[in-house]
């Protein structure tokens, strides 16, 4: 059945993990932009306008090619983030100093 999930960009990184360990590593992530909260109906609009034709193309298109194609999508911007010296949760990602080399934690 052809699905695709859509979150807001700040928390693709999640959706991308959390549908790895699920075994489903190609699930088409589309990304709204963040934040969604306290935005009025005309951005909530213009937002959703923005996305549409990449969900049609999701549900509609060749679901092996659409898999390939969202694979990678939040897996660099995770694993940059993770080697940039982040920690992530459940809720959030943060920069832990300790993890950061030398000369980038600033001694």
């Amino acid at each position: 059945m052809p699905t695709v999930v859509i979150c807001s960009d700040e928390f693709g990184p999640l959706g991308r993990a959390e549908a790895e360990v699920l075994g489903l590593g190609g699930l088409p992530l589309i990304a709204i932009p963040h934040p969604l909260a306290d935005n009025g109906p005309d951005l909530v609009a213009a937002k959703a306008a923005g996305i549409v034709e990449e969900i049609e193309r999701a549900l509609t298109g060749d679901a092996a090619a659409i898999g390939d194609e969202h694979r990678d999508r939040f897996r660099r911007l995770t694993q940059r983030r993770l080697e940039g010296g982040m920690v992530c949760t459940d809720d959030v990602c943060a920069i832990d100093l300790a993890m950061l080399p030398a000369s980038n934690a600033g001694g």
